[in-house]
């Protein structure tokens, strides 16, 4: 448990996730892009686990769905339920749990959303306890939708930032290349995780009996861009959300992206 301690106290007194999507306009664009081509006409019941203050879940409520919010970090469900006030927008329930131990019952969901859980769980046990738990509380037909951490994403993060200097962050790197695990020691740098391939994704969603849908990059090839210049204008923005859509399908790209969305059904 001490690396969900790590974690919590990460989130909890350390880092500001209420407005990462804010300082990460293009994950934000593309995730709600791809979660959208999962929406139907219909009001859909929705679990946000793990959705920190809300970011997805105040924005599918917008639409009409009936979205129930988890979170492992107290602030974070505290700062929802303040979002909702100033948002006049009400969530079905604001949880503070585990995701390997949902608060729910069986088949009531259409949608589940596994946006950071994963990439949080360094045990494999771990992580398919949650997904399974995803599973036992998705009706029969619904979908998970999980965001991941590329394995090579700290590889970018450190020679654009220039921290290649840094051996902490070195050491940190290799890790992450070797095993997936990254441990921050007692640096500043983000806090316990695991990045995922592209292919352990996939094997891990079969394992807990979804149906594999897709497997999508969130960033693509703007991971390596000073995209925030692109998103700044908005013809500008749509070219790079073409491109991006354009080149979603390549396998040889699929590496660069800084964090991946694999889609099951159950």
């Amino acid at each position: 448990m001490q690396e969900y301690q790590e974690m919590q106290n990460f989130y909890q007194n350390r880092y500001d996730e209420n407005n990462r999507m804010d300082r990460n306009p293009l994950e934000y664009l593309r995730c709600k892009e791809i979660i959208s081509r999962y929406l139907k006409d219909e009001a859909l019941k929705v679990a946000d686990i793990g959705g920190a203050s809300g970011a997805f879940s105040f924005w599918l409520a917008e639409q009409g769905h009936t979205v129930s919010l988890l979170d492992y970090t107290p602030l974070h469900i505290e700062q929802a339920k303040e979002k909702s006030v100033l948002l006049g927008v009400e969530l079905y329930s604001y949880d503070c749990g585990d995701a390997k131990h949902l608060p729910y019952a069986s088949e009531g969901f259409d949608l589940v959303l596994l946006m950071g859980p994963l990439y949080h769980m360094q045990k494999a046990e771990d992580r398919f306890q949650c997904i399974n738990e995803a599973h036992r509380v998705l009706k029969k037909g619904g979908i998970i939708v999980c965001e991941c951490i590329s394995r090579y994403a700290n590889i970018f993060e450190g020679f654009q930032n220039n921290l290649m200097s840094d051996e902490k962050f070195v050491e940190i790197l290799e890790e992450n290349l070797a095993s997936g695990m990254h441990n921050p020691q007692d640096t500043g740098y983000f806090t316990t995780a695991f990045f995922h391939t592209t292919e352990l994704l996939k094997s891990e969603i079969k394992q807990a009996d979804f149906s594999f849908i897709d497997l999508v990059p969130i960033e693509g090839f703007a991971q390596v861009l000073d995209a925030d210049n692109w998103l700044s204008d908005e013809e500008k923005k749509e070219t790079l959300l073409k491109y991006i859509r354009k080149t979603e399908r390549i396998p040889e790209l699929l590496g660069i992206s800084g964090h991946h969305m694999i889609i099951g059904k159950k």
